[in-house]
């Protein structure tokens, strides 16, 4: 899978990138026993070391990957649903709220 993603960056087709990136539930993935250890290992590697910044960028890139395949899910491209687009906005701007926070105000 990470071969087919990386070949369809390389001939910048998008149209199989986003089939490929259709394709993949990161619900599952985000089940899956070795993804979590490695993210736990990450994750302790970065507490320890102090990279708070690294820890939030980590964890805020599957965050939103859920976030958006949760407002996705059962949708046509046509179709518009308001409660799952203020879904889709309000978990963004919580997001974004913790990086700006942690890259911005907090200064150490």
């Amino acid at each position: 899978m990470l071969s087919e993603i990386i070949s369809a960056i390389k001939d910048l087709d998008f149209l199989k990138l986003n089939e490929i990136l259709a394709n993949i539930d990161m619900l599952e993935v985000l089940k899956d026993p070795f993804f979590l250890g490695f993210m736990v290992v990450c994750c302790l590697i970065f507490i320890i070391r102090g990279m708070e910044k690294a820890l939030v960028m980590f964890l805020s890139a599957p965050a939103f990957l859920v976030l958006f395949q949760q407002t996705i899910e059962g949708t046509d491209a046509l179709d518009f649903d308001a409660e799952k687009l203020l879904i889709f906005c309000a978990g963004f701007i919580a997001i974004a709220a913790v990086n700006i926070y942690i890259f911005f105000v907090r200064h150490k």
